[in-house]
């Protein structure tokens, strides 16, 4: 799955969360995530092979909630 894959799925998913009447700030989180994840220049899918959710989470704006459910797109 590519960097671009991943951010939509983010996106999507802050979307639903906005449907359904979540925390503002929970739906904020995705969506900064998926902004986040575009401007990696390394793929999502090498961190995670290399460090596990661990790696995603020492990416600035990505904490360990948000690292465990990247890293849990990877593997589908």
């Amino acid at each position: 799955m590519s960097n671009g894959d991943i951010a939509r799925r983010l996106r999507a998913h802050a979307s639903d969360l906005a449907r359904g009447g979540d925390n503002l700030y929970r739906v904020r989180a995705f969506r900064q995530a998926a902004v986040v994840i575009l401007g990696l220049t390394a793929e999502v899918e090498s961190l995670v092979a290399a460090g596990g959710p661990k790696a995603l989470e020492r990416v600035p704006g990505i904490g360990k909630s948000l690292a465990d459910t990247i890293a849990n797109f990877t593997r589908e």
